[in-house]
């Protein structure tokens, strides 16, 4: 009751604000920020928002702390543009959907059965139609769509923060400064994961890579979409599908959801390749071992290995303590999990399992060791 109460206001509030920048001719030109898709045979997901205030283009080197300030409070004060239509044109067909409340649009679809090939990536066409302030051709903005490839032999589920992306979460203040005063530039990736991760996805095969895909589950609102993405590909981590959550009041958000949306978009992601493994990676920071322990438990049979990083490995601290249970609880569903200092100790363990080839390992251990001393 109460959350509902307070969705309505905050509907209502966003409303009559949009009604006062319209009448004063405040309003910017409607522009659609796409989030990358994924599909399988039977189905095609994609997801993206239209605002009027979208974010720029990859950070400067020359953004100083208030820059990055500036450019996290534009990300959350996001002007969203409800109601618009949308046509998505994605395997020689259209598709029409419209923005709700929040400026959102999902779209999730058949699909024709010669989607997958050898090739994990197809192009989407988007464009508004039937508004005012901008037109089809001026609003066409493409996006990519992952379909994992017939060669592909195991994907990867990966958590971001303090799994790819050092957040600091075992201090309030180095949280907050990472997240507020810093960019996808100047963020740090965790030691040797962008050449454990390109290991994995290439597999054990040197000169024809299996183009395993790989998705990112994240607690972080959609507002920080396009930060994550720049830092993927300045730190050349592999691309693929960022599911974050929208921060709102009502039913599935952000002041509603918790971590669990974390879980139910692993289940859904391994639901739709029924006969693919895959191999999760969290931090011990979160609840990623919970987390991920439950879906071993629900797909025994999916679920390959479970690594959670270690985010403070010099000690013996109650995030290490937290994981035992979830430790038992995978293993009586037949799945190891593993809390491992760095990628070095991933790399190995997952060698053995005849995941990442030998000719990766001395790369893999040189990057790490690299990482660390920058």
């Amino acid at each position: 009751m109460i959350r509902s109460l307070v969705d309505s206001a905050d509907d209502f509030l966003d409303a009559r604000f949009r009604n006062l920048k319209r009448r004063f001719g405040w309003e910017g030109t409607p522009s659609i920020q796409p989030y990358v898709g994924y599909a399988n045979d039977q189905f095609a997901w994609m997801h993206g928002r239209v605002l009027t205030n979208p974010p720029k283009d990859l950070p400067s080197v020359d953004d100083d702390w208030w820059d990055n300030l500036v450019n996290t409070y534009q990300r959350f004060e996001s002007d969203e543009v409800p109601g618009v239509e949308i046509e998505i044109d994605f395997a020689g067909k259209q598709h029409r959907v419209v923005t709700d409340e929040e400026g959102y649009f999902h779209l999730e679809t058949s699909n024709s059965p010669d989607v997958r090939g050898v090739q994990p990536w197809k192009s989407i066409a988007m464009r508004i139609i039937n508004h005012d302030d901008v037109s089809a051709d001026e609003s066409l903005t493409t996006s990519s769509m992952l379909t994992p490839p017939t060669t592909a032999r195991v994907g990867i589920i990966s958590d971001v923060d303090d799994t790819i992306l050092h957040t600091g979460v075992t201090g309030l203040l180095t949280v907050t400064r990472l997240t507020f005063l810093h960019n996808a530039r100047t963020r740090k990736p965790l030691r040797g994961v962008a050449t454990l991760y390109k290991a994995i996805q290439d597999g054990l095969v040197a000169d024809q890579p299996q183009n395993n895909p790989v998705f990112y589950v994240s607690s972080s609102p959609w507002n920080l979409h396009d930060l994550l993405e720049d830092f993927l590909e300045l730190n050349a981590i592999p691309k693929g599908p960022i599911l974050l959550r929208d921060l709102g009041f009502d039913e599935n958000k952000f002041l509603k959801e918790g971590h669990d949306h974390k879980l139910k978009k692993a289940k859904k992601v391994m639901a739709a390749y029924p006969n693919l493994p895959f191999i999760l990676f969290g931090d011990s920071g979160q609840e990623d071992a919970v987390l991920y322990a439950a879906a071993a438990k629900s797909n025994p049979d999916q679920v390959k290995a479970i690594f959670i990083r270690d985010v403070d490995p010099d000690i013996d601290s109650h995030y290490d303590q937290n994981i035992k249970a979830p430790v038992e609880i995978a293993e009586s569903a037949g799945v190891p999990m593993h809390l491992i200092r760095d990628s070095i100790e991933a790399s190995e363990i997952l060698h053995d399992m005849g995941f990442v080839s030998s000719e990766w390992l001395e790369k893999i251990a040189d990057d790490t060791k690299r990482d660390a001393a920058t």
